[in-house]
């Protein structure tokens, strides 16, 4: 036995841990495996080129299948159930622990490894999926791109968003926009700087989290939205979704300030939003309040107004809701006439000096 000095850092540590782990934290025994692995002997595997020939083959999937199956680390199902299964997640972004099942940040922590631990696994499991990137040593460019071709869309799909938070998460790049072709699927990175608050990358969430809220909220109160979503369906959606404060006032025979809902939606204050900015967010507020039927929106510069449509039959509850939408521009310093006929509302905008800022407040004119 021969004795020697060998230096290693906290990553190669990190990188044995498995094989440490197998014996007992020895770390000699995990070397000699490790040596083992990569080295077999000569006289059984023959020459280097024969042996590196021979481990690809021992590689194979169908082998490595046959070990995961064994070992109970996966288990088999049908395209048809896997898909099902992705597809009724879409919109869900994966948690970060699954994510680092099939990524593990402290074996992969440059571009080029991910890029080649990633087309290894996808061979050892049969994805079919190629994954090739145009910054190859590192992400220090403001932008890159990572192109995924090949294997089923599904998985596919599942699997650039596991990267893309791999990515945001210890990388610092966010994925920008998604270009999607029938057998692949490029991403354009861009870098960014993660808030001490701020979980998720913005275009992570835009890209794979649109129903993230809504599975997660459902998950921790679901009692409360499955009660709520029947509801809902036995009303036939005819139903106002009212905070607390402002049912008290309305209750109090007093019309309600909604300003701060857009204040709080903007994170701005009311007279900071511009009226292209205003109007989808007007839209968007009321409508899910149900306050509304709904709006549209005809946002032409210099010539903006919207119509509201309803079902309310009494007059005076029309003219409420008129001056408590009137109540929200004028807070926003926005000049406009409003008019109303039947079951619709028509504020608009199109007057000269359409936003002011510090202007003297206009009354709407009411023309039944």
């Amino acid at each position: 036995m021969i004795r020697k000095n060998v230096s290693l850092d906290e990553a190669h540590l990190q990188k044995l841990q498995p094989l440490l782990e197998k014996n007992g934290g020895n770390l000699s025994a995990a070397i000699r495996e490790a040596i083992d692995l990569v080295s077999p002997d000569p006289e059984i595997h023959g020459t280097s080129d024969e042996t590196s020939e021979n481990i690809r083959k021992k590689e194979s999937f169908p082998e490595t299948r046959e070990r995961l199956l064994v070992s109970g680390e996966c288990v088999m199902i049908s395209q048809q159930m896997m898909k099902w299964l992705v597809k009724s997640s879409a919109g869900k972004l994966i948690d970060e622990d699954l994510v680092h099942e099939i990524i593990n940040p402290y074996l992969i922590t440059t571009v080029s490894e991910l890029e080649e631990y990633f087309n290894y696994i996808s061979k050892q499991m049969g994805w079919k999926i190629n994954v090739s990137c145009s910054c190859k040593e590192s992400l220090q460019k403001e932008y890159a791109t990572m192109d995924f071709t090949g294997g089923d869309r599904d998985l596919r799909e599942f699997l650039v968003e596991a990267v893309c938070i791999f990515l945001s998460r210890w990388m610092d790049m966010d994925a920008e926009a998604l270009h999607r072709k029938s057998n692949s699927i490029t991403v354009y990175l861009k870098s960014f700087v993660r808030h001490e608050l701020q979980k998720t990358a913005p275009g992570v969430r835009k890209h794979f989290g649109s129903r993230d809220i809504l599975y997660r909220e459902i998950e921790r109160k679901s009692a409360f939205w499955i009660t709520l979503a029947e509801l809902y369906l036995k009303f036939n959606y005819q139903r106002v979704n009212l905070d607390k404060s402002l049912f008290e006032a309305l209750l109090a025979g007093k019309l309600p300030d909604i300003t701060k809902y857009f204040e709080i939606k903007a994170d701005r204050s009311l007279r900071e939003i511009p009226l292209s900015e205003l109007l989808p967010l007007f839209k968007y507020l009321v409508v899910a309040s149900q306050l509304v039927s709904d709006v549209e929106i005809y946002p032409e510069k210099g010539k903006e107004y919207i119509k509201i449509r309803h079902d309310y039959s009494d007059e005076s509850v029309v003219l409420k809701l008129i001056q408590l939408f009137s109540n929200l521009f004028e807070a926003g310093l926005h000049r406009f006439t409003v008019n109303s006929v039947s079951e619709l509302i028509i504020f608009d905008f199109s007057l000269p000096n359409t936003s002011i800022r510090g202007a003297v407040k206009v009354s709407p004119r009411l023309d039944f």
